[in-house]
């Protein structure tokens, strides 16, 4: 199993260059990944399929599938504490047991997740008709309705999926909230209906009937709901795009199974209190000759007793639930099929990526076609069902992998270890065993429908990805020739260190500079480039040869730190977005300086340029912005713009540090509008004066009266090889980059030019 990173040694180079994936997804943003499907679609549509089939005892089985889950999640926790890379169950149990079994991990991962899919899209159509329909009278075919729906709604994610749109971890933290609220505000109206005496049902028949249609129905409501703890299944994938994986995974999965089966056992408790559960099922009821209600429709029926427009509420619900779901199961399927067409174990289209768009088409458009197929031909509870026996059978594989693993693998390093090993594992086989053997008594199709997949994946496996899996081993074990996997050897820990991003190579002036701060300061210096994948991209795609030209970039302007005997090290970072990770590696390092190199254009909408913006703007560190363009061998005149209330003393270190290395003057200038503020500003380049002189620099002081500062300023600086510049005190506002003169010289000036600006650390 190879880290996330690894170290490219260069010519006379200990340091090397690092290779990592750049990690961009807190712990709340996974959570509400893995919470979002949930809380969505599942939670308002699976709950009346749970109490049809075991009636109010479905809080008993709500409760047991938690005690169930509790072995798999400590499964999950070990493994993802101990290989974080994207691929979830796939990878564990490719990685633990002999093939066929990861290769069947991958195909069942694969197909869970698309028909998972087709349930969250089913959802939407729901959705809608509760909303334009609540009553069901004006479209009396509503499910072929429904159905064409979905196929619309499925058929536009796969497009956003194939064309690349970004679906963020913030984003989907919004629409959970939303969903939660919804929730929230159904289970208070619930609560209030049945404390008012209101309804047909009674709450208390949780505790005094909990199995009326008898044992068998608990546990085939337990299969049945299974499908709640998919989410801990998607946590799993984003290891590789998730901060601290090692923790945060592992948390984020116990906090998403602790949630979502709280939330369930409330909704569930809320629906048997208002609506009488002999009421739910197909067909009619004998006694009445009334129509029996469908479990799809319990819970918008319930809203729609307790709350004013209740049921157009759990519409919107469901369908802010689809955008939450759909997005991230969708990617997920597609990413489980493109990694296993990366390993050749599915034809290698499933693992290349589109030459414009940089997705994995194949795979975004193959797992749209199961999805659709699905979708189509089933019904919604055996799609349910099918989803449901696929992950209880993914998990049942993991169990085992992690007893394996603990065999084979004893040298990773686990961040968290089970207690009572093999126990929990064992139980964990035994129990997801007989939940996936329960629903044979009432989803036979479900169960059918998983063995022809299974049937169609051993095919796959023995006439196709068995022998391309084990010549695929050889060809990535030549691909990795050059990787040294294992931690960096980074120099000795030193307090001041500077970052340094580049992507160009005529840069060079930036990593220069860098060097002369750097041994004054006896700094690390790390040079860095990023590539920006599009957000469909997976990072792990990138290989070797694809990095090649980004590492020869690095080493080569790395050696601009030689000229002051100065080493420096450098960095390839793999992510999605260049300024979340140069800010993210800011704050991972302690980073104290930030040197930027910037091209003189801005653009409108954008102070310096949009990338630099964010990160002048979100930097908590020293910032310097060099425009290089012009810039020549040897710097002879330096120009300092001098005023009180910019960051001019910092400004003029620098440009001394620059005057001992070419040996250059310095010329402090300054221009005012008044007789008052021409005293200031004299007495204030006095000042700077007195440090050139310390440091034997030769040069002048010019203060000058004007009509426009600006425009002096601007006019003065044509006769210098480089202009010095602070930020003012305008800096903090989002409006500025250094503050409103500034950035108007900034864009002005023709020359190069270096900014200055100082962040004060607690």
């Amino acid at each position: 199993m190879a880290d996330d990173s690894a170290c490219v040694v260069g010519e006379g180079n200990t340091c090397g260059v690092e290779v990592k994936l750049e990690r961009d997804l807190g712990m709340w943003e996974v959570l509400m990944i893995g919470l979002g499907p949930t809380l969505g679609s599942t939670i308002f549509l699976l709950v009346g399929f749970g109490i049809e089939i075991a009636g109010p005892g479905l809080v008993l089985v709500l409760v047991m599938n938690f005690i169930v889950v509790i072995f798999t999640a400590v499964t999950f926790a070990e493994l993802s504490s101990a290989f974080p890379d994207t691929g979830g169950g796939y990878l564990w149990v490719k990685e633990g047991l002999p093939q066929p079994f990861g290769f069947l991990a991958g195909w069942m991962s694969w197909f869970g997740h698309c028909i998972v899919t087709s349930f969250y899209v089913l959802g939407f159509g729901k959705g809608i008709f509760w909303i334009l329909d609540p009553a069901g009278t004006i479209y009396p075919n509503s499910d072929i309705i429904i159905k064409a729906l979905a196929v619309v709604v499925c058929i536009v994610f796969i497009y956003i999926n194939y064309r690349g749109t970004k679906e963020t971890g913030r984003s989907g933290i919004y629409i959970t909230l939303v969903l939660l609220a919804i929730i929230v505000v159904f289970i208070i109206a619930g609560l209030y209906y049945i404390s008012q005496g209101l309804g047909s049902g009674n709450v208390g028949d949780v505790v005094s009937n909990p199995a009326p249609n008898g044992s068998a129905s608990i546990f085939i409501a337990m299969g049945f709901t299974f499908i709640i703890y998919e989410g801990f299944e998607i946590i799993a994938q984003c290891g590789e795009e998730c901060k601290d994986p090692l923790k945060n995974v592992p948390r984020a999965t116990w906090l998403c199974i602790l949630i979502s089966t709280f939330i369930f056992i409330l909704v569930a408790a809320v629906c048997v209190g208002v609506l009488d559960w002999n009421l739910i099922g197909t067909g009619v009821d004998p006694l009445t000759g009334q129509s029996l209600i469908g479990g799809e429709d319990v819970v918008a029926e319930v809203a729609g007793l307790t709350l004013p427009g209740g049921m157009i509420l759990i519409g919107v619900g469901v369908i802010l639930g689809t955008l939450a779901a759909v997005n991230s199961t969708l990617f997920s399927s597609s990413r489980v099929s493109f990694a296993m067409g990366r390993d050749e174990a599915l034809p290698k289209s499933f693992g290349k990526l589109h030459k414009k768009t940089h997705t994995p088409h194949v795979a975004i458009i193959m797992s749209g076609v199961i999805i659709i197929v699905m979708t189509l031909i089933l019904p919604i509870e055996e799609i349910a069902a099918s989803a449901s026996i696929m992950f209880l059978m993914l998990f049942f594989l993991v169990n085992f992998s992690v007893i394996s693993l603990r065999i084979k693998r004893p040298d990773i390093k686990r961040h968290y270890l089970m207690p009572y090993f093999p126990l929990i594992p064992i139980v964990g086989i035994i129990s997801l065993f007989i939940l996936a053997a329960s629903l044979w008594e009432e989803f036979q199709t479900a169960w059918f429908i998983a063995i022809a997949w299974i049937s169609v994946g051993l095919v796959t496996y023995y006439f196709y990805g068995g022998k391309k899996e084990i010549e695929s081993i050889s060809k990535d074990e030549v691909e990795k020739k050059g990787f040294v996997e294992t931690l960096i050897e980074r120099p000795e820990d030193k307090k001041y260190k500077i970052l340094v991003p580049v992507v160009r190579e005529n840069q060079k002036p930036l990593v220069e500079f860098a060097a002369l701060v750097g041994r004054v300061e006896d700094a690390d210096i790390n040079v860095a480039t990023v590539i920006e994948l599009p957000p469909g991209t997976p990072l792990s795609s990138m290989k070797f040869k694809d990095t090649a030209p980004y590492i020869k970039l690095v080493e080569k302007l790395k050696k601009g730190s030689e000229r002051e005997l100065v080493k420096s090290r450098g960095t390839v970072m793999i992510s999605h977005a260049a300024s979340t990770s140069i800010k993210n590696t800011i704050k991972e390092e302690n980073v104290n300086l930030l040197i930027l190199g910037w091209k003189g254009i801005g653009g409108e909408g954008r102070i310096l340029g949009t990338t630099i913006d964010k990160l002048i703007q979100g930097a908590e560190c020293d910032t310097v912005v060099m425009k290089t363009t012009g810039l020549g061998k040897s710097i002879n005149k330096i120009l300092v713009v001098s005023t009180p209330e910019w960051h001019s003393s910092y400004a003029t270190g620098y440009a001394i540090l620059i005057a001992k290395r070419d040996e250059s003057e310095i010329t402090i200038f300054s221009a005012s509008q008044t007789d008052e503020n021409l005293a200031k500003e004299k007495e204030y380049a006095k000042q700077l004066s007195e440090l050139c002189h310390t440091h034997d620099i030769p040069h002048e002081v010019k203060v000058i009266k004007a009509d426009s500062i600006e425009n002096a300023i601007i006019a003065e600086s044509n006769n210098y090889d480089l202009v010095v510049l602070g930020a003012g005190q305008e800096w903090e506002h989002p409006a500025f980059a250094f503050g409103n003169l500034q950035d108007n010289l900034a864009k002005n000036i023709k020359k190069p030019i270096l900014m200055v600006r100082k962040i004060k650390k607690n």
